[in-house]
């Protein structure tokens, strides 16, 4: 009788993904995408209500908004992209990814914990796995893939 498929404790992107395999983003790369992403949200945020609403958007869909090419802002600066661990495409248009990714940082204490589960082995957070997505330097052949 066969096993049922087991996923590996630790995914690495080259398990994952054909020829080159995508390098994983750093956690001092993606705290960096973070930062920026916390002031292009952020300052709008001071207008109340429009900028409000600017800054809820932005925070959940980020990652997916097809005019990026599917990075942030934060992302597109320091040369990362959210990809799909299943297809090892970038997540442009995939709301439901992207708004799954940032859950769990909104979550009170639990978000924390979240953001700290960059620096494992592993290098995802519980949205990352949730969504089924990694982070990894962006490269042509994910740009090329972004666009078309």
């Amino acid at each position: 009788m066969s096993q049922p498929f087991q996923t590996p404790s630790v995914v690495s992107a080259e398990s994952r993904f054909p020829a080159p395999a995508p390098e994983l983003a750093t956690a001092g790369t993606r705290f960096l995408a973070n930062l920026l992403d916390g002031i292009v949200g952020g300052v709008p945020a001071l207008i109340p209500i429009v900028g409000w609403i600017w800054a809820i958007l932005y925070s959940f869909t980020k990652d997916a908004l097809p005019f990026l090419g599917g990075q942030s802002i934060g992302k597109k600066v320091m040369g990362i992209r959210v990809v799909n661990m299943e297809t090892g495409k970038p997540i442009k248009g995939d709301y439901g990814a992207a708004i799954t990714r940032q859950l769990s940082l909104f979550i009170p204490f639990f978000g924390f914990v979240d953001a700290c589960m960059v620096f494992s082995s592993e290098g995802r957070r519980f949205g990352d796995k949730w969504a089924k997505t990694v982070v990894v330097k962006s490269s042509p052949a994910l740009d090329q893939e972004a666009k078309g």
